[in-house]
């Protein structure tokens, strides 16, 4: 696919500022080290933090707000869709509607950092890796301009280190071995709508491109993702640096996660929840007519969909246990708890069963848990929590 570079309009910059943040009591004493580095924990897009220990089933119920966040909305700035933060360092990065860009704080005190301004692009998606911030971007006052740029910042000062240009407009990227992958939609692209392409994340080079295929999820086991033809249907594993496939089946899938323990894919269609070998994507086990946003720890595969909560082994996808829950969502597994959202409330689970051990709390959009921190939203709002 031929691309046209076009020039971002003005100069993205990276600013030192303050921000308002209420503060609600002091911050708590040092935890374990900080990680949610992508949507999902990581690559695997498990939604599990093993390294989690502080907020556990002896801390959940001390829970104290420690501050809120609510980056400004400009006027004309483009509208954002929601997007978890990620925590790597002592830092919370998340996407700012002023400016369209990302901000950096302080976990402990909320203080921000650091801002990056995207111009006139709309700031879309957001991981970290190492000292590496990710961003990725869409041209939001255009309706021929499909264009997106994959950029890389450094995390402690927001500087810009460079800028790669992809012709699909992003709406999905994951970050593996040194390597950035991006998919997305083209609407002037005849013969080419869809399009995968990696870029190296020391220096933003281009590694290869797929056209007719999207990543079939934010997902990376090992180095390997799933790809899903978009104009015939099929899911190929293939190297998330080379683009050189491994095995190809001639079902469509979407990836929902990739086990921490095991090698194997968690994958859906329409037939329903399947486990998939990574290295061959022989079919392991099989839920019927099974679907939705799900979690795994290695020992269970957690999945929210139609008013309840779903708990399957993860080795041969035997039902464990069932919970109602009206429209269940967001689940996290952390600390030998199991979070999820129901409503406008976060409810807080035993893995084993399900019972609820804590309700509390505003989370719609997203929950993540890192250095004995819990971090909620809800719109543009982000509230901490520690014991």
């Amino acid at each position: 696919m031929q691309l046209k570079r076009c020039a971002r309009l003005g100069l993205a910059a990276a600013t030192v500022l303050l921000t308002t943040v209420t503060l609600a009591g002091p911050a708590a004493a040092a935890g374990p080290a900080e990680n949610w580095a992508q949507d999902g924990y990581g690559a695997g897009h498990t939604f599990y933090n093993p390294g989690e220990s502080v907020i556990n089933s002896g801390t959940i119920k001390k829970l104290k707000t420690r501050w809120t966040v609510t980056p400004k909305a400009a006027v004309d700035s483009c509208p954002l869709d929601p997007v978890a933060p990620v925590v790597v360092g002592g830092r919370m990065f998340v996407l700012e509607p002023d400016g369209n860009g990302v901000g950096a704080y302080d976990t402990k005190t909320g203080k921000k950092l650091w801002s990056y301004f995207a111009g006139y692009l709309e700031a879309t998606g957001l991981a970290v890796s190492g000292d590496t911030v990710v961003v990725t971007d869409v041209a939001c006052y255009s309706n021929s301009n499909y264009d997106s740029n994959v950029i890389a910042l450094d995390a402690a000062t927001g500087e810009e280190r460079w800028s790669s240009l992809t012709g699909w407009t992003t709406d999905t990227v994951v970050v593996d071995a040194g390597t950035v992958a991006v998919s997305g939609y083209c609407g002037v692209c005849d013969g080419e709508e869809n399009g995968v392409q990696a870029f190296r994340l020391s220096d933003g080079a281009s590694l290869w491109s797929r056209p007719n295929a999207v990543l079939a999820g934010p997902v990376s086991a090992g180095g390997r993702i799933l790809l899903a033809g978009t104009t015939s249907p099929y899911t190929q594993a293939v190297s998330i640096s080379t683009g050189i496939g491994t095995w190809t089946t001639g079902l469509r899938y979407a990836a929902g996660a990739a086990d921490p323990a095991r090698p194997q894919f968690y994958v859906s269609n329409t037939a329903g929840l399947r486990a998939l070998a990574t290295t061959s994507g022989k079919t392991l086990w099989t839920v019927k007519n099974e679907s939705g946003e799900l979690s795994t720890d290695g020992r269970r595969v957690y999945v929210a969909s139609a008013g309840r909560i779903n708990a399957y082994d993860a080795v041969k996808g035997k039902p464990l246990w069932t919970r109602a829950l009206k429209t269940p969502g967001h689940l996290v597994r952390a600390g030998g708890l199991l979070y999820a959202t129901s409503g406008t409330s976060l409810m807080v689970l035993a893995p084993t069963s399900g019972k609820t051990i804590r309700t509390f709390g505003t989370a719609t959009d997203h929950v993540v848990l890192a250095g004995g921190r819990l971090f909620v939203t809800n719109g543009r709002t982000v509230r901490t929590y520690t014991p």
